[in-house]
């Protein structure tokens, strides 16, 4: 099992999603650990005020950036790769500020949509936390550049045990549902102060190399990135999350608070062990495109029946047991959740396996693929929920009908991934001889 799981041409990539997973595992222990105290702290009403609050900072963080970030780990010379980073942070700041304007000014009528008015006193935590997601994702990103997985696993530690406390903290406080959401801003920044430190003196040390020239050169070198990953990225975030939004404008609040428990607890494993080998997998890829391009098809292909292999075991639980373990770690209050858990976990499998195979689709010269991809998904779930509104659904039938719907398309996105890498190793071949 040790020479299957390590040894081959995908070990590397293994050895460094093992690393990222051992941190993120031990934050989402004590994310877990802390569960069950929040669900008697807090109710399902307060869960969903947090489930969309959320999904409103995954969904805008990722875009104040104009996903150059995303570029972070690409260029040679670290020089360059600093003016990348300066044309990150100008970005984040500038768009983070005109963010913060217009929900200082259209809060309400904007979170109305959602059936949450109730966020509009906390508007500028929403910023907060999409600003503090961004400036952490732009260092894990220069940490994935310099296979620095030893700081970022820490990093998800912290981030977890500060989250926990703050959000049990100001639940003995009775402070509801404010406390999630601070909690949830904290889980989403920490580690930022840690990886800072470490990696100031090759911020000072490539200073230098900084210039309004460059900062042009890197803006139109990498422009693919956000002429075609910021529409692709909004509708990739907007198709994960957009399940809770339309829960909360089709159900009541605590039907959502439910559901965001089920998708909480199923998220566990994906961004443990899918994102932290998505991570590992788009770092070494980046450095084998430069030499040994036909190798990473290969990798990809082990690295997911790999992952097939761990998926498999809790995702089984989780069908036969969801239920009876959410009644158990949660409180019977929390039964509807485990139910919702046990549906969704049959597309579990095929979301664990997709999610590093997404992530590697990054050093693609072809972006537009991504656009294609995500409005797939953007069309396919906005269909899903409008049918089920149409045909008056109940909450539990509405969730089959979406795990449907993931299942196809995490299949088919592997299949399609694997595809576009074989078809850009065969035109590397070709261009060498």
């Amino acid at each position: 099992m040790s020479t299957r799981l390590f040894g081959g041409a995908s070990g590397r990539v293994f050895r460094g999603a093992v690393t990222l997973a051992v941190g993120s595992g031990f934050g989402r222990t004590i994310g877990i650990a802390a569960i069950p105290i929040l669900t008697r702290l807090y109710t399902p009403k307060d869960f969903g005020v947090l489930s969309v609050f959320t999904a409103l900072v995954l969904i805008l963080a990722p875009l104040i950036t104009l996903r150059y970030v995303l570029a972070l780990p690409l260029p040679r010379q670290d020089g360059m790769a600093m003016n990348l980073l300066a044309l990150v942070l100008g970005l984040l700041f500038s768009i983070g500020a005109m963010l913060a304007a217009v929900m200082w000014l259209w809060r309400a009528p904007l979170l109305a949509l959602f059936s949450m008015e109730t966020l509009a006193n906390w508007w500028w935590l929403i910023v907060l936390g999409v600003m503090g997601a961004a400036i952490y994702e732009t260092l894990t990103l220069w940490a994935t550049r310099g296979r620095a997985y030893k700081e970022m696993a820490y990093t998800q530690v912290t981030q977890s045990a500060a989250g926990a406390v703050v959000k049990i903290a100001l639940g003995l406080a009775a402070i509801q549902p404010l406390g999630l959401l601070v909690g949830q801003v904290v889980a989403q920044t920490g580690g930022i102060t840690r990886l800072l430190r470490h990696f100031w003196p090759q911020f000072r040390t490539n200073w230098r190399y900084v210039s309004a020239a460059r900062i042009r050169m890197v803006a139109s070198r990498y422009k693919g990135f956000a002429i075609w990953r910021v529409p692709s990225q909004f509708l990739m975030i907007f198709s994960m999350q957009a399940p809770v939004l339309f829960m909360a404008a089709f159900y009541d609040a605590g039907t959502t608070g439910q559901f965001g428990l089920a998708v909480m607890a199923l998220s566990i494993p994906v961004n443990v062990m899918g994102q932290s080998a998505g991570n590992a997998l788009y770092g070494e890829a980046a450095k084998i495109k430069q030499t040994d391009w036909h190798q990473i098809p290969e990798i990809a292909k082990n690295l997911q029946k790999r992952l097939l292999i761990l998926s498999i075991p809790p995702a089984a639980i989780i069908f036969f047991f969801g239920e009876s373990i959410f009644c158990v770690l949660f409180g019977r209050d929390w039964a509807q959740a485990g139910r919702f858990a046990s549906i969704l976990s049959v597309a579990l499998v095929f979301q664990f396996t997709s999610a590093p195979l997404i992530k590697i689709m990054n050093i693609l010269s072809n972006q537009s693929v991504f656009l294609v991809m995500n409005a797939v998904r953007f069309v396919g779930v906005i269909a899903v929920f409008r049918i089920a509104e149409m045909v008056t659904f109940d909450a539990a039938q509405t969730i089959v009908f979406y795990t449907g719907f993931s299942v196809v398309f995490y299949l088919l996105i592997s299949l399609f991934v694997l595809r576009e890498l074989g078809k850009e190793v065969s035109g590397h071949v070709d261009n060498e001889r």
